[in-house]
């Protein structure tokens, strides 16, 4: 009699890497007004963290070196994102995916007033989103969500259907889009509210800029809608 095994058993399975590039981008303008519009963003990441519990193995949990330097990002829209970095995750069924990111302060250009000594702490940041407001009157303007606290984000994985259950294989490579929605987020702010927001002076420039020491009403406001509308598309 001959017996004939499988070279690879179902635990051993389990442990096969899936390549996972996780990723950063905005959505399109969800909120429908005309009057505002995102094109992109730059973030700072110092540590990334994730958690997956799967159908059948082990959990799965890791984080990044916090010393690892990982580079400062512009990103852009769903359809042009930024890659953070590569990943490898056992291949499984997931029914629950979960990453947190912590941001570190960065330089951002469009916060940096050229007559300024370079001591301010508002010139950094660790996510900002960058648009155009256009008010009533015809006057166009850029915009600037700053999130500059020291903030981490905790964001669930979905599937592009929005399904919560994912399915890992080790045939395909997959992107993971850490996908912000400032669209969503302001259209819970008034119009008459963001006309009413001050304005500063960047370089002779006049912009909207929403951070933790300016148009701070406007900013925890947005700065939970923000937070509460992430997700992550894998795909």
């Amino acid at each position: 009699m001959i017996l004939f095994f499988p070279s690879c058993t179902e635990k051993d399975e389990l442990t096969l890497p899936v390549n996972v590039d996780f990723m950063i981008s905005i959505s399109d303008n969800s909120s429908g007004d005309e009057y505002l519009s995102f094109t992109g963003g730059v973030i700072g990441v110092q540590k990334i963290g994730f958690e997956g519990k799967r159908d059948a193995g082990e959990d799965i949990f890791f984080e990044t070196d916090p010393k690892m330097n990982l580079p400062q990002l512009t990103f852009g829209t769903y359809a042009q994102p930024a890659s953070i970095s590569d990943f490898d995750i056992p291949q499984g069924i997931f029914n629950y995916m979960k990453w947190d990111i912590n941001l570190k302060k960065i330089v951002i250009d469009e916060l940096n007033d050229d007559d300024d000594d370079g001591d301010d702490d508002s010139l950094y940041t660790g996510l900002a989103i960058l648009g155009t407001y256009s008010y009533q009157s015809g006057v166009s303007i850029p915009i600037i969500l700053a999130i500059d606290n020291a903030e981490q984000f905790s964001v669930r994985s979905f599937d592009p259907e929005g399904n919560s259950t994912i399915v890992l294989s080790v045939e395909k490579d997959y992107d993971a889009v850490l996908l912000l929605d400032p669209g969503y987020s302001f259209h819970s702010i008034s119009r008459e509210s963001i006309e009413e927001a001050e304005t500063s002076d960047d370089s002779g420039t006049e912009v909207i800029l929403i951070s933790s020491e300016e148009n701070e009403d406007l900013y925890e406001v947005l700065l939970y809608r923000i937070a509460q509308s992430a997700k992550v598309i894998v795909k």
